[in-house]
């Protein structure tokens, strides 16, 4: 009886290490991340990424701003957060305005300077979505779904969020001549 408790304890402990929730992983060698099934990709719209890799703005979140960052495409990957405060270092506030909602989004992309958009969206309680934006037509180029499943598999980097940055790295490899 006490080698089978053993063993539980055991195989929670391996199991618990090997799930893990919004950590920011490291890329294989193959170039993506570690992932037990793959995002469904549901607009790739062709576009120049190489034109527009200067600067990534992501949601005020540091786990989808460090897996941006291990993507290792972008010359600079910031959050919203980090983006005003550029602006106002840069005395341009008044010229840019708020950047609540799309408009202000679009001021901070035209006035500033241009930068592609990343975020996360939970589309309903199953459905969890990444999502590039080019904010100067605020146009998504590219979104990758994937489902999730809070009872059975749960909700872990590996089944959830690390496919979805795998569909965004397949996106930059096609869209890109210069990403390794």
């Amino acid at each position: 009886m006490k080698k089978l408790v053993l063993f539980f304890l055991f195989l929670t402990a391996i199991t618990l290490q090997s799930c893990t929730v919004l950590k920011v992983s490291d890329i294989k060698k193959d170039g993506y991340f570690a992932s037990t099934k793959n995002a469904t990709t549901l607009v790739k719209t062709p576009f120049d990424l190489d034109n527009h890799k200067q600067l990534l703005v992501v949601q005020n979140d540091p786990f989808v701003k460090g897996m941006a960052e291990k993507i290792g495409y972008f010359d600079q990957v910031i959050t919203f957060s980090d983006l005003e405060t550029e602006i106002i270092k840069n005395n341009m506030q008044d010229e840019v305005g708020t950047m609540i909602g799309k408009i202000g989004i679009n001021n901070a992309y035209r006035k500033y300077k241009p930068f592609l958009y990343l975020k996360i969206d939970q589309e309903d309680k199953k459905r969890i979505q990444i999502k590039l934006i080019n904010p100067d037509t605020f146009e998504e180029i590219f979104v990758a779904d994937t489902k999730f499943d809070v009872v059975w598999s749960g909700v872990n980097d590996q089944n959830t969020f690390n496919p979805l940055f795998n569909a965004l790295i397949y996106y930059i490899k096609v869209n890109s001549t210069t990403f390794k």
